[in-house]
């Protein structure tokens, strides 16, 4: 069943969220190779809400270590999550052009 993950990051700066952001533009799958969906809100000038959907909850969990690694070297002030099963998703392919 598919798992999802709600990250709200708050970082110390815009350029390190647009930095950080910029790296999942170009190429999230090098980050996190088992997403199935990702989406992005920028919630203030220094943070950020994402929604990461994988194919169950071990591929989510396995995103976690992924995460963690991905956020090393990246300056944040504060992060965290909310997860669980997905009841239910809606895309429509049409309208996800940015």
């Amino acid at each position: 069943m598919p798992y999802a993950r709600i990250n709200m990051a708050e970082f110390r700066t815009r350029d390190e969220m647009t930095k950080t952001l910029s790296i999942l533009k170009n190429d999230i799958k090098s980050v996190f190779p088992e997403i199935r969906a990702f989406t992005a809100i920028e919630t203030s000038e220094t943070s950020i809400l994402t929604i990461s959907v994988y194919d169950d909850k071990a591929a989510a969990d396995r995103a976690l270590e992924q995460r963690d690694k991905h956020h090393e070297d990246k300056d944040l002030s504060d992060i965290f999550s909310h997860e669980g099963f997905v009841e239910c998703m809606y895309f429509d392919n049409e309208k996800l052009a940015l």
